[in-house]
């Protein structure tokens, strides 16, 4: 809702939370409930109404960009009145309390991105692991923090490893612990620890930081970590006016320790507390608020809620399911190029995992749709995977062109798979068959592996890129080469595939090149202009957003929930991940699936508020002038959505 909360006026229960001025509440605010409206107006009143100092107030939230924008709303809400009001990030705020209360002048230094990757390879280098890809380290990264957050709470054990790696885990992370203490350096999972030991460790630190806040206001309190909630518990001591704004069924962050098991602690925890229930959603129509209440009904581990839309009215949610990816990308692309360029600026492509935005990509560059990438995300064309292809590629075209190639292009793949070709076969900048000939002329075996290696070059040029990486990956031996490596084997196996199967519309090297050249071009841009075109983001990245129109593609089994969600926990915290992907859209939202559904759209098909299509149905409706009435013609709409 925010300050654009239509009414104007705090509703009965938000009127509640904000004139609430002492001891412990929990606010259950579901999507588009006004989380923002509701706690700043709520600051004001303590001041205002309580005579509560302005810097005995601290407001807590995840992102630093999320702190600095309700500061800001704050300050235009009261004029700019109360910059004592104290806001910030939990590790902003936990790195101050460190460094203001460290013996001896000590202070930590926060790591950086860069040397943070740079420790971690150094870890993987002691331990005798080569090169691994970005998917590898990343999740290396989650089963770091993983470890650091749950220690105390699950033992030894490191759920989110990769495979490959998993056995030497506990050694990596050792060195990788060793090195940062030996730098002085802090991870944000280092922050929230320290502190932690700190103030359980040090009565007067403890009690210094009890009085310096009085009042503490926590925003998305349904993804703390339980040592950050443990931190929380004795900075609110004795006084306890702890004041938390959650939901439950927004809580997707497993993988660092947060969980819905948090907000019904915090009851537990302080059994005499309030706890109020936003119930109104001034985000999404009522069609929307009623077929995401649906789907997240099914989950066991929530508090139950009676949501409702202040707005009415609008499209149907749809439901498309299609006999193919290229009938739903078909039906995607055709849907999207028929709005218009503003309407394309306030839509989203919300999915899973990264990887499902290769083909959308591909197919919007080719059909001409703008896009954009919400956020970072792994730059597919610099994995090394795709430079060895590329390398082959290249190398291939050059030397059926001008019968020689570039000396750097031949030193990557020369050896994968392994030739045996030593780098001082090639001295000079360009390479040609004959000279690396020559140089093996007393050695006829190599003499032989050459002219293997130029004759399938020039069978390489002349396929398709599509089905040249095929002749590569199968008849060269690059997928015999990726199995036999140590570690990373599998994820650089499905790099492979991603790859392949991106540039399979691609006619020659020339086209794709331009498109990734495309590719990077627009990645250099998102950082100037992110608001042009589509946008195309995960469901963990959507969290906090909202666009008048949503499409959900793939929604399959075994791509959501995702085929790694076993237990129960998981399956559940899948199915919040949807939730939080419905719940973005505004105006319109489309889920589309082909092959197997996802088992979470079983409990849709029955909803008065979706409407179910087939390709063809989907198809007629794109193209009918008259939407609303084709709808009628084909289906019996319920009463309320005529």
């Amino acid at each position: 809702m925010d300050d654009k909360q239509r009414a104007g006026e705090a509703s009965p229960a938000q009127k509640k939370a904000i004139e609430h001025a002492y001891g412990p509440m929990q606010v259950l605010a579901g999507p588009g409930a006004g989380k923002t409206y509701l706690v700043i107006r709520r600051i004001r009143h303590l001041i205002c109404h309580h005579g509560i100092s302005p810097e005995k107030i601290l407001v807590i939230t995840f992102t630093k960009a999320a702190a600095l924008e309700m500061q800001q709303r704050f300050a235009d809400l009261t004029k700019g009145g109360y910059p004592e009001v104290n806001f910030g990030t939990f590790h902003a705020v936990f790195y101050h309390i460190l460094n203001s209360s460290g013996k001896g002048g000590k202070k930590y230094q926060p790591i950086s991105a860069k040397e943070k990757n740079e420790l971690l390879q150094h870890s993987l280098a002691v331990c005798g692991i080569e090169e691994v890809d970005r998917d590898t380290m990343e999740q290396l990264f989650k089963a770091i923090s993983a470890r650091k957050n749950r220690d105390e709470y699950e033992g030894d054990r490191y759920p989110q490893t990769p495979l490959v790696i998993k056995d030497r885990f506990p050694s990596i992370f050792e060195e990788y612990c060793r090195v940062m203490n030996e730098r002085n350096r802090l991870d944000f999972d280092d922050m929230i620890i320290l502190c932690h030991k700190m103030l359980s460790g040090n009565r007067d630190i403890l009690s210094y930081w009890q009085n310096r806040y009085s009042h503490i206001l926590v925003d998305e309190f349904q993804d703390i970590s339980p040592l950050q909630y443990q931190i929380l518990k004795k900075l609110a001591a004795p006084r306890n006016h702890l004041f938390t704004v959650g939901d439950d069924d927004q809580s997707i962050y497993g993988f660092r320790g947060a969980g819905p098991k948090v907000m019904q602690q915090f009851m537990r925890d302080y059994p005499e507390a309030s706890q109020v229930c936003l119930d109104i959603n001034y985000r999404c129509r009522g069609n929307i608020v009623r077929a995401a209440s649906l789907l997240i009904g099914e989950n066991k581990e929530r508090f139950p809620k009676a949501l409702r839309a202040a707005r009415e009215g609008g499209e149907a949610v749809k439901l498309c399911t299609f006999g193919s990816w290229e009938e739903e990308a078909g039906y995607l692309a055709g849907t999207l190029k028929e709005m218009s360029p503003i309407e394309q600026g306030k839509t989203a492509l919300i999915y899973r995992t990264n990887a499902q935005a290769d083909g959308f990509a591909r197919l919007f560059f080719q059909e001409g749709i703008r896009f954009h990438v919400h956020g970072k995300t792994e730059d597919l064309w610099e994995h090394p995977v795709c430079k060895d292809f590329l390398a082959y590629l290249r190398l291939a075209k050059d030397i059926s062109e001008t019968g020689s190639g570039r000396r750097a292009d031949l030193f990557r793949i020369m050896n994968r798979p392994c030739r045996y070709i030593h780098r001082q076969a090639a001295e000079d900048v360009s390479v040609d068959e004959g000279k690396l000939l020559e140089y093996y002329e007393n050695v006829p075996y190599m003499q032989n592996r050459i002219r293997k290696l130029w004759g399938d070059l020039k069978r390489i040029n002349a396929l398709r890129p599509y089905l040249a990486l095929d002749y590569i990956r199968k008849s060269v031996g690059y997928d015999a080469y990726l199995t036999g490596k140590r570690d990373g084997a599998g994820t650089w196996m499905e790099t492979a595939g991603r790859v392949q199967e991106i540039i399979r519309g691609f006619a020659s090297f020339d086209e794709w090149e331009a498109y990734m050249e495309k590719c990077k071009e627009q990645r250099t841009a998102e950082g100037v202009d992110e608001k042009g075109g589509v946008a195309f983001i995960t469901m963990h990245s959507a969290k906090g957003l909202e666009y008048d129109a949503v499409f959900i593609p793939d929604a399959n089994a075994k791509v959501i929930p995702h085929s790694k969600a076993v237990s129960p926990g998981q399956l559940e915290e899948e199915r919040r991940l949807f939730y939080v992907a419905m719940t973005r859209a505004k105006e319109r939202l489309e889920i589309l699936t082909f092959g197997q559904p996802s088992r979470f759209l079983e409990k849709l098909k029955n909803s008065p508020d979706i409407l179910l299509l087939n390709h063809l149905q989907a198809h007629q409706i794109q193209h009918c002038p008259d939407t609303r009435q084709k709808h009628q013609q084909l289906f019996h709409i319920p009463h309320h959505l005529q």
